[in-house]
């Protein structure tokens, strides 16, 4: 109740967050939604039961002048609609097989030479849909650190996202568990998902996103076809004005141009996957997805993004270009993603061809 009270607290009801909203222009200001949960019992499940329709994007917080922080309120509502089981997730059952079968045999593996102190851990979503580039950045990586490893695994961001947890919590302690006693003191992260849940879990060995370390080094990476560009921030990245920058200069560096969104880094709007709303309210997750499409298209250039999960939602409104897949495969055209079985196919291949390598 702790983040509840606060938004009712330090709310000003300054109508910020409700200009950039979809969610909170049908359900109200922040303040008032607080206040409902500690009036009653019934206003407080009600709530619990409406976060559902919430992406989750966390831009509420971003244009609060006060730091009502409304996103943790609505973070903390899904979790007590789950402990109080008032809201069924039967229908999200797609989203969380993903996660549990990113986790189990045969998808899951660990590569890990002798004397391996670094891992790259791409997520499951960028080796599904970008299975040649998440190939040569591997190989790119392991001819700087030939002792470097490869984890392939599921951070259960799926079920934080829902409320679930003790279900994350038990997963994500096992992986960094089995991460920390190989003695495995840096991960590499492609999937900022995966960059954010590590992050947040607070484990005892570094987690530094792949970009950065592609900035430190000298590898050396295709020159892109693309040669002006406009970027896509996934919302989870929202805070990480580092990664950002990041991802800026790797592009910049490698001759690109860049035309930046009205709503871009810390202001960045959801691509209209976020917070798994479109199955429970689908209408929401198609307007986020106009408007971020309908925003690319005023700058007169392709879209890039670093998120796997925002470039397969938005593509199929509009052609969306990996960052990975720019810079590391050669190409004269945005691809078209593969889609099931084959994206699952595709992991598989990665696993076979890096334990042949």
């Amino acid at each position: 109740m702790r983040s509840i009270k606060h938004t009712a607290d330090n709310c000003i009801a300054c109508g910020k967050c409700i200009s950039e909203c979809f969610f909170l222009q049908q359900f109200g200001a922040p303040d008032k939604i607080a206040e409902k949960c500690l009036a009653s019992q019934h206003g407080h499940d009600e709530a619990a039961i409406n976060s559902y329709q919430c992406s989750e994007c966390s831009l509420c917080s971003a244009v609060c002048p006060v730091d009502a922080q409304p996103f943790k309120m609505f973070e903390t509502l899904r979790r007590h609609a789950q402990e109080e089981n008032l809201f069924g997730i039967d229908q999200y059952s797609p989203l969380l097989n993903y996660e549990r079968i990113g986790g189990k045999f045969p998808f899951k593996d660990n590569i890990l030479p002798e004397g391996c102190k670094t891992a790259f851990f791409p997520g499951c979503t960028l080796p599904a849909l970008f299975p040649t580039a998440t190939r040569a950045v591997y190989s790119a990586l392991k001819q700087s650190d030939p002792s470097l490893g490869l984890i392939l695994n599921c951070c259960s961001k799926p079920s934080k996202m829902l409320g679930l947890y003790d279900s994350h919590t038990e997963a994500i302690s096992k992986l960094s568990q089995f991460i920390e006693a190989r003695g495995i003191t840096k991960i590499l992260t492609a999937c900022p998902n995966c960059h954010i849940t590590f992050k947040e879990f607070s484990p005892t060995f570094k987690i530094t996103s792949v970009y950065e370390e592609l900035l430190s080094s000298n590898i050396i990476m295709n020159k892109p076809w693309l040669k002006k560009v406009t970027v896509h921030d996934p919302c989870v990245t929202r805070f990480e004005s580092e990664l950002q920058e990041n991802i800026r200069t790797l592009l910049t560096k490698s001759g690109v141009s860049l035309i930046e969104m009205d709503h871009s880094r810390e202001k960045t709007i959801c691509c209209g996957e976020g917070g798994a709303v479109g199955f429970h309210n689908k209408d929401f997750a198609l307007a986020w997805k106009s408007k971020r499409i309908a925003e690319a298209k005023q700058t007169g250039v392709p879209i890039v993004t670093y998120c796997a999960g925002c470039t397969n939602f938005l593509s199929s409104a509009e052609p969306v270009a990996h960052i990975l897949d720019l810079l590391f495969v050669k190409r004269n055209r945005i691809p078209q993603l593969p889609r099931f079985p084959f994206n699952y196919f595709n992991r598989l291949k990665l696993k076979i061809s890096a334990r042949l390598t």
